[in-house]
């Protein structure tokens, strides 16, 4: 007997579901904003068609039914997102090809590395799609060659892999698309059941915290679970890199300072935290001393800003490669004038870029750059490559960086008011009252490259609004590491 179907859902639901009740009843009550982190300059779907020979094919439509789907195989041995359902649940295949003993099922990913937690995903597609009478006895994935350069035009023989495998957790291909797929046991109808149940219900479900939440990247709707506003600012769940804060928390210890030294880690920061959490900040004295030392002048403060483009666009370029579409530079001297430069650039910037920075900062002199081993010297770093010509003068502007986010990572400094972040935006109002991102049109990197990326849709008026606006902002990175520092040295010369 067929049970009512009150809430139709996706195999995604069913996947978020496992993964946490609260993020899956997020998704279909909350409305966050979109944001895609790859630019695409075209749809991946139009490549991975063109690759796969397949761009005239028939497509599966939203809302198609069963008997709809099954009908247009009949008619085609390719089938481009196949939809099906079952027990309320919907699915979309990507690609479903007729082989002699069943069908094939490609997926493609917008990814270097699929990883076998994919699988599940595949069984769910699998099983649904054989209570509909289709039965996909092959699968196979494409995905990114992370090694491919592009040359003048792009390669997408070059540019996809396939295979019938996926990728463990050290980013190897190992074990079989099938054995990852042998390996997921479920009970479909139990599961579709209870995330349906999960939905049908408009209050949120109870969730504590856990380490998930915060594991990789923080997830999205933390901060609608989790109001964080209210706790004082050396609350145990601001303790950095530490395994038993939940469970600090949950025994109601408040304060970083009343944890048991026997659930303390004993990184150098969180001292640093422990100390702060005693007295409301904490320095190291000497050591910032010695760090402060190595700096010379003229000083160079350094900011970046840059789009990431997951199909190389430009000559040169590998996937997932960023372009520096914007830099700031104040410079000060050693009489204490500050002056600032800056470029924005659109399109395939990047020779321009180079040539105006080379052409701007000092030859001589530190240069300052907030968190730079991830950021702005990999990307110098990326454009030597790209351009050999003007790899040494790259390299020896990365020679005289120092990373002025180290004395915060380290330990050296710690303020109550950083809450456990040392993001320039954190630290900044630990200096001043003064300056803020919050009245700026643009207020994080994030924004910024929103705008970036409908610059060249917009008219000449609207142009210059977005370029001053990214200017603004940039400018204010590299006017807070100014701040910044010189607010370290101050604190230097109180104590």
């Amino acid at each position: 007997m067929m049970r009512q179907v009150n809430t139709m859902i996706h195999a995604n639901d069913l996947i978020q579901a496992q993964r946490c009740p609260k993020l899956c009843w997020n998704h279909k009550y909350i409305s966050m904003p979109y944001f895609s982190f790859y630019h695409m300059d075209i749809p991946f779907s139009m490549l991975w068609k063109q690759y796969l020979h397949i761009e005239d094919r028939p497509s599966g439509q939203t809302n198609d039914t069963n008997e709809m789907t099954l009908a247009r195989l009949k008619e085609t041995d390719v089938l481009l997102h196949a939809r099906f359902e079952y027990q309320g649940c919907r699915i979309k295949i990507p690609v479903l090809k007729k082989i002699e003993e069943g069908y094939l099922a490609i997926y493609p990913h917008l990814s270097a590395y699929p990883k076998e937690s994919e699988a599940t995903l595949m069984k769910i597609n699998q099983m649904i799609a054989a209570k509909n009478g289709i039965s996909i006895t092959q699968q196979k994935i494409l995905y990114i060659n992370k090694d491919y350069v592009r040359k003048d035009t792009l390669d997408l023989d070059a540019l996809f892999c396939e295979s019938d495998k996926l990728f463990n957790r050290r980013n190897k291909l190992h074990h079989t698309i099938a054995e990852c797929m042998d390996a997921c046991q479920f009970d479909l109808d139990e599961w579709i059941k209870k995330t349906q149940e999960l939905l049908d219900v408009t209050k949120p479900p109870k969730y504590e915290r856990t380490k998930q939440c915060t594991a990789g990247r923080r997830c999205i709707f933390y901060s609608h679970c989790f109001d964080e506003s209210d706790l004082p600012d050396d609350s145990v769940l601001f303790l950095t890199t530490s395994q038993y804060k939940l469970d600090a928390y949950k025994d109601n210890i408040v304060h970083i300072k009343d944890m048991p030294l026997n659930q303390m880690e004993g990184y150098r920061l969180q001292y640093a935290q422990v100390m702060a959490s005693r007295n409301g900040y904490y320095m190291d004295r000497i050591a910032m001393e010695h760090w402060l030392k190595q700096i010379q002048y003229p000083i160079s403060y350094l900011d970046f800003e840059w789009d990431t483009f997951a199909i190389p666009p430009y000559k040169n370029m590998k996937p997932f490669d960023v372009l520096c579409f914007q830099y700031s530079l104040h410079v000060e001297d050693k009489e204490g004038k500050l002056i600032h430069k800056d470029f924005f650039g659109a399109k395939d910037c990047r020779q321009a870029f180079i040539e105006s920075l080379i052409a701007s900062i000092p030859p001589t002199g530190s240069i300052l750059v907030y968190n730079m081993e991830g950021a702005e010297k990999l990307r110098l770093k990326q454009l030597s490559e790209q351009f050999p010509v003007y790899a040494e003068k790259l390299d020896q502007i990365c020679s005289r960086m120092i990373d002025l986010s180290k004395p915060f990572e380290l330990g050296i400094f710690y303020d109550n008011r950083m809450r456990g972040h040392y993001s320039l935006k954190n630290v900044l109002p630990v200096f001043t009252k003064e300056y803020s991102y919050t009245k700026l049109d643009i207020q994080n990197g994030l924004h910024a490259v929103q705008a970036y990326r409908h610059f060249d849709q917009e008219d000449a008026e609207e142009q210059e609004q977005i370029r001053e606006n990214i200017r603004t902002y940039c400018s204010m990175d590299t006017f807070a590491e100014y701040i910044v520092y010189h607010g370290l040295i101050h604190l230097v010369k109180e104590e």
